[in-house]
C-alpha cells in the first residue's frame, strides 16, 4: 500500500507537528537529536504497518516535552501479547506503553472509554471484538 496523506500515521504525525509546532531539536533527557520528523520510524513503533499508532520512546518523550495532551492510565492488569494486537486493530489515536501496567493515550475517545471501563484496557478491547 503506498503512502498517502489519509493514513492514520500520516494524519496524526501532521496534526501533532502543526498543533505543537514541532521542529527538529535535541532532547536533554536522552541526548537524542530529532532531525527528520517526516520519517515514520522516528514516530511509530511499527512504521511498516501504516495503521499502527503505537509511539516510539523517542516520539513519546518529544511529545511529553512539548506538553502534548495525553492521558495516563494505571491499568488493572498487565499488558498481554493479545493486547498489543488488539491495540493495533482498535485504537484510532496514538498511544505509548510506559510499562507493563501504564499506558499514555493521546486521543480523547479512547481515554474516555478507558476511564469508563475503570482502567481495564483488556476489557475495553475485548468488548470491541464483540
Amino acid at each position: 500500500m503506498p503512502n498517502t496523506a489519509d493514513l492514520p500515521q500520516a494524519v496524526w504525525q501532521k496534526k501533532l507537528r502543526e498543533e505543537y509546532n514541532l521542529n527538529p531539536f535535541t532532547s536533554s533527557r536522552d541526548n537524542l537529536t530529532y532531525t527528520n520528523l517526516d520519517n515514520p520510524a522516528t514516530w511509530w513503533h511499527n512504521p511498516i504497518n501504516k495503521h499502527s499508532l503505537r509511539l516510539t520512546k523517542h516520539a513519546y518523550y518529544m511529545l511529553d516535552k512539548t506538553k502534548a495532551v495525553s492521558y495516563k492510565f494505571k491499568l488493572t492488569e498487565k499488558v498481554k501479547p493479545k493486547t498489543f494486537v488488539q491495540l493495533e486493530r482498535y485504537f484510532t489515536a496514538p498511544y505509548y506503553i510506559l510499562n507493563a501496567q501504564t499506558i499514555a493515550v493521546f486521543g480523547e475517545k479512547e481515554s474516555m472509554m478507558l476511564a469508563l471501563h475503570a482502567n481495564n484496557l483488556q476489557q475495553y478491547l475485548d468488548n470491541q471484538d464483540k
